[in-house]
């Protein structure tokens, strides 16, 4: 796998983790602010993936990506 997938990766968990996080946070009238910076981190490092990336389109790579890990967790 390259940077770019392992990146595209790390950015879809942490902005996946913000939005339970938030969800999780309201509902229980708590502070939204981890949900917050998971999802700056989440999308400061989708930016770093896409000046890493070779072009291409975003919405095709991450199937592949998970494609990708799932092989390699299986093998």
């Amino acid at each position: 796998m390259s940077d770019y997938e392992i990146a595209l990766l790390g950015a879809l968990a942490l902005l996946i983790a913000s939005l339970l996080t938030g969800f999780e946070a309201v509902t229980n009238h708590r502070s939204v602010a981890l949900a917050l910076v998971l999802f700056v981190v989440g999308g400061l490092i989708l930016y770093y993936a896409t000046t890493i990336g070779g072009g291409g389109s975003l919405a095709e790579d991450i199937p592949n990506a998970v494609y990708k890990l799932y092989a390699r967790l299986t093998n």
